[in-house]
């Protein structure tokens, strides 16, 4: 898991993959504050965003994730999320729902370990494959956010 804010990244751009380097770019360059909800492809199947509008629920309604094929760079516009993560799976967390190999992703309800962080807008995290997180989340619940969440395939960073 990588934690960062678009502030930073013309001094840190260079410890990033070009996989990586790529959607970060396309956060930069795409006029996001107008873009609508909808999904709009970078690099075909293998690289796409997924621009849209949650609203946060208390940490106790949302699941945590995680995926197998596809890396989350997600990144917020507007609003505030505190993530639950854990930057590892463990064997020990049990699984309540599988959808790995239609849907890429694998659902928990209690996980060991987790650790919040706060986002704010201008900020991103990048998931790898096992790395769980409990997005969308607030302490009251009730806040809408805008948020895009780009999916790359795990092969084009060799994984």
């Amino acid at each position: 898991m990588i934690w960062g804010d678009l502030e930073h990244w013309g001094e840190e751009k260079h410890a990033y993959h070009p996989a990586l380097q790529k959607a970060i770019q396309y956060l930069i360059e795409t006029d996001l504050d107008n873009a609508e909800v909808g999904t709009y492809p970078i690099q075909g199947d293998d690289m796409y965003a997924m621009v849209q509008a949650p609203v946060t629920v208390i940490r106790a309604e949302r699941k945590s994730e995680h995926h197998a094929k596809y890396i989350d760079v997600q990144y917020l516009i507007g609003g505030g999320e505190e993530l639950q993560i854990v930057g590892r799976q463990s064997r020990g967390n049990r699984s309540v729902e599988n959808e790995l190999e239609s849907k890429d992703y694998e659902l928990y309800d209690e996980v060991a370990g987790e650790n919040e962080i706060t986002l704010t807008p201008g900020m991103f995290v990048v998931y790898f494959p096992n790395d769980l997180h409990r997005p969308v989340c607030g302490r009251l619940g009730g806040i809408k956010l805008k948020k895009v969440v780009i999916k790359i395939n795990k092969s084009l960073l060799g994984l």
